[in-house]
């Protein structure tokens, strides 16, 4: 299904956003610099978004769905619902560079005030992707259950795995980067994605 026009300037506004934000961190890009990069008025910005957080945490919603994008192209090229969960947690925590180099250029240069005002956005950003991640993952296992690759397991256990699986990606890949821990996250996400399937009946 085509993007209507209005559609396809916003995706546009979003995209110049995301560069110019990569390019020169979010403190120095104006809604003006913005609205030059693309061609537009600034009131034509602001037709879409009322203020640069408004602007900023629509990129980063945009961010997140690319990255559900490419984490589904990642799953979809396994067999198998361990290995699926396998990939999923490989990518996790090796991580897209894009999302690595974006994140970096966007705290560049902001202080500890500026970064406070912006943690409630990238706190709804992160939630966005749990919740994301979450749908990815459940998606796999209707699948497997539809196929009898496995049983159709206990909504409330389910809910829990689902849980403490990203949560401990999320450990293994903040630990992996101190020194003594930076190679064992291999092996750690090969346990980590044996653990889930043999709970969900592998």
């Amino acid at each position: 299904m085509s993007l209507s026009q209005e559609e396809l300037l916003r995706s546009q506004i979003l995209q110049t956003a995301q560069q110019l934000y990569e390019r020169h961190g979010i403190k120095k890009v104006t809604m003006d610099d913005v609205a030059k990069a693309v061609g537009k008025t600034r009131s034509a910005l602001y037709y879409y978004f009322k203020n640069r957080d408004e602007l900023f945490e629509a990129v980063m919603f945009s961010l997140v769905e690319e990255v559900k994008n490419e984490m589904e192209g990642v799953i979809n090229k396994e067999k198998g619902l361990e290995a699926k969960i396998h990939a999923f947690c490989f990518a996790k925590i090796k991580g897209f560079k894009k999302t690595r180099n974006f994140i970096a250029a966007i705290e560049s240069g902001l202080d500890k005030d500026e970064l406070s005002k912006y943690s409630a956005i990238m706190w709804n950003v992160h939630q966005h992707m749990m919740q994301a991640e979450t749908a990815l993952l459940k998606k796999e296992i209707e699948h497997a259950v539809a196929s009898r690759e496995i049983p159709e397991p206990d909504t409330d256990a389910l809910e829990t795995l689902l849980f403490v699986l990203l949560s401990s990606i999320r450990g293994i890949r903040r630990e992996s980067a101190i020194e003594g821990y930076k190679n064992l996250w291999q092996n750690g996400v090969v346990m980590l994605a044996r653990s889930a399937a043999r709970e969900l009946g592998l």
